[in-house]
């Protein structure tokens, strides 16, 4: 218990840092805690077209990024045109879903978005980052931009143009995540990987380091205290990374993953949780370890490619793109249960509030569980279009990104 609330404090400081506005909003990818859970309140249980629906609005472009919130304004990427050469980014009112602004740019011409599987996702898989002053977004073309929180451009960089153009065989969606004024970006594909600290205010580069192991990943960074120094902890292509957030320079790597990272690691205090795929196994890490972190645990059970795992108090849970839950021990990585959800195919990552996990099926379907040693289903859902985004939670609302729609499910 001690150690999940240093790891909330910790990221409450990183966000405060970053001059988010309130610790209830859902500012980045997997919202303030960076894990996809948050404290303090309740959400609906309950859902679906028809109960507790507090707007819908249609959506323009496509995308799979999340959406983000700080105060009234929900932020949200997409992407449309020929070749997906129309980028946007959107600001809605969480009050009635309504559009405040809309500021449309240009692609920097990269190569053509991965379609092949539905929900076409164009250039906007990657999550932005909202903060008191500004919004800060990546496009899957490599553009990576800030925008004031009027929508007015502050700049503008063609990672494309400055560093190659970037090959991933189901294009970029790694989200940029912020700590004070840092902005990491992690580029895995096919040639030249690297991982890249930006000054937020401005756009300048602080740092490039190269990650010579990494192909194609679409693992999301964290941010971590590791001896006292805030490092910024990338997973991909076998291979779990520390680098000092000050300099970019590697601290440590651990390995024991798949080829293949598309989860966000998960830390909480001075341990982390990491799992890769397709049917990876799960590790647990020790960040406090010394002469340097050490694996604690690791599970062979069949581990997800695409969602994200989520703990809850002292359980760790995976569902994978299957739909099979996976319950283990936090501390041990004794599995306590293994079920399969009826939410089936997966690709969103899990929410959780208080003791209430909910697992999200790419047909929309959703399964609340309640967190615990035993299997327990509390709600069935579901929403009547197809979901690839995951899940925002703030001020009691539950707002979804939908093939066509943008919900918004509370009182």
């Amino acid at each position: 218990m001690k150690k999940a609330i240093k790891g909330a404090i910790f990221w409450l400081l990183m966000w405060a840092m970053a001059g988010v506005v309130r610790s209830q909003d859902w500012p980045g990818w997997r919202g303030p805690s960076g894990d996809g859970t948050i404290g303090g309140e309740t959400f609906p249980q309950h859902w679906g077209p028809g109960q507790k629906v507090a707007w819908k609005v249609p959506l323009e472009g496509v995308g799979n990024s999340s959406p983000v919130i700080a105060g009234d304004d929900l932020i949200l990427t997409s992407s449309s045109g020929r070749e997906h050469s129309e980028l946007q980014v959107v600001c809605h009112r969480v009050s009635d879903g309504s559009v405040r602004w809309k500021r449309h740019l240009t692609a920097t011409p990269c190569e053509k978005p991965f379609n092949q599987f539905p929900p076409e996702r164009g250039h906007a898989a990657c999550t932005p980052v909202v903060t008191k002053d500004s919004v800060l977004a990546l496009f899957g073309s490599g553009d990576l931009v800030c925008l004031d929180r009027e929508g007015v451009p502050r700049w503008m960089q063609s990672l494309t143009r400055d560093f190659g153009r970037i090959r991933n065989d189901y294009g970029l969606s790694s989200s940029p995540v912020l700590s004070g004024d840092t902005l990491v970006v992690q580029v895995d594909h096919q040639e030249g990987s690297y991982l890249l600290g930006v000054q937020a205010e401005s756009g300048k580069v602080l740092w490039k380091t190269s990650r010579q192991h990494a192909m194609d990943n679409w693992a999301s960074p964290v941010f971590a205290q590791v001896g006292g120094k805030t490092q910024v902890i990338c997973l991909g292509t076998g291979k779990i990374t520390g680098y000092d957030l000050s300099s970019g320079k590697q601290a440590w790597e651990l390995e024991g993953l798949e080829r293949l990272c598309s989860c966000t690691p998960i830390v909480r205090g001075d341990r982390l949780y990491a799992v890769s795929g397709p049917n990876g196994a799960a590790l647990a890490i020790d960040l406090g370890a010394k002469p340097g972190p050490q694996i604690i645990w690791r599970s062979t059970k069949t581990g997800p490619f695409v969602p994200s795992p989520i703990v809850v108090g002292e359980y760790f849970y995976m569902a994978n793109d299957q739909g099979v839950l996976t319950c283990l021990d936090g501390a041990t990585g004794k599995e306590h249960y293994r079920e399969r959800l009826p939410t089936g195919r997966m690709r969103p990552s899990p929410v959780a509030w208080g003791d209430k996990v909910c697992f999200l099926g790419l047909d929309g379907s959703a399964t609340i569980v309640q967190a615990g040693k035993e299997f327990k289903v509390l709600a069935k859902n579901k929403l009547g279009e197809d979901l690839a985004a995951s899940p925002a939670l703030a001020g009691g609302r539950l707002f979804l990104r939908g093939a066509g729609h943008l919900w918004c499910f509370g009182d």
